[in-house]
């Protein structure tokens, strides 16, 4: 009891820290002057067209819960994807996956059912991440060819090590990760990249590069010292990824990685926010 009581003080202590130290980064990189000229260049039409990609990839999001929820309707689960995408975005360390469970295991004969289903959907989630991530590092460094042939292999390499992985360690489960939940997962993650892309277009960042610092950025939110609302956190990995990989300017990074995080923010805020509402009004 008192061990698991400690845990959770440091849970907080490392989350309190954390928001410090991003709180720190974000004054340190990006005056008060710099953020407020770049947000001005935001077009209208731009945001619209962002906001409507970004719901789009809930759309996405849905279509592959219901592949594992048929009996649950599409709304329902919108709405559940909504508000766990916005409860991970604010809270550190995917905390906010909890929501999940809370809103879905009702429709599962047991808990370990709803555990199993989390688990491949969150392994189509870093399918698709390393496939785009790979995309890019591959077509910029080698050639477009090379990169999409290396994309195109993630998901049967992946499918292959868990399979072999099952069978040499028993008590890992066997789990069947489908091929178009991939493609869900897959669409779920470039609609949402395109629609910050679209957004920050003023900013002339080549679009494969992009993609790099994207995936960094989302990466960021399963640390355990993730901040609150991942401030300064998912910055850091975006620009460092940059720099890393293309030794891009890392302050000039940040500013990038700062304006999409704060889209995503808002983004989740607006449809998060609507989708727990009306969650609430049917409850």
């Amino acid at each position: 009891m008192r061990e698991k009581a400690n845990q959770k003080n440091l849970k907080w202590i490392s989350l309190i820290v954390g928001t410090f130290i991003g709180f720190g980064l974000i004054v340190y990189f990006l005056p008060l002057g710099d953020i407020y000229r770049a947000i001005k260049e935001i077009s209208l039409k731009s945001l619209v067209l962002g906001l409507f990609l970004y719901t789009l990839s809930y759309i996405f999001r849905t279509w592959r819960w219901k592949y594992y929820y048929p009996s649950v309707s599409f709304n329902y689960l919108f709405f559940t994807t909504a508000v766990n995408t916005l409860f991970n975005n604010l809270l550190p360390a995917r905390l906010g996956e909890s929501s999940i469970f809370l809103l879905l295991k009702k429709y599962d004969s047991s808990l370990k059912e709803t555990v199993k289903k989390f688990l491949k959907v969150r392994l189509l989630d870093g399918f698709s991440l390393l496939t785009l991530l790979t995309f890019s590092v591959f077509y910029l460094k080698i050639n477009p060819l090379v990169g999409t042939i290396l994309a195109l292999l993630i998901y049967p390499l992946g499918v292959s090590v868990l399979n072999l992985t099952s069978k040499v360690w028993k008590k890992i489960p066997s789990l069947q990760i489908e091929l178009l939940p991939f493609l869900l997962s897959l669409g779920n993650l470039i609609s949402k990249l395109l629609a910050v892309y679209i957004v920050l277009d003023f900013l002339h960042i080549g679009f494969i590069k992009f993609i790099a610092g994207f995936i960094g950025g989302e990466i960021s939110s399963i640390l355990p010292f993730h901040s609150f609302a991942g401030l300064g956190s998912y910055e850091t990995a975006f620009s460092a990824t940059l720099k890393f990989l293309f030794n891009e300017n890392f302050k000039e990074g940040f500013k990038i990685a700062f304006l999409s995080h704060a889209f995503l923010l808002f983004a989740s805020l607006l449809l998060g926010g609507i989708s727990l509402i009306a969650l609430i009004r049917k409850s």
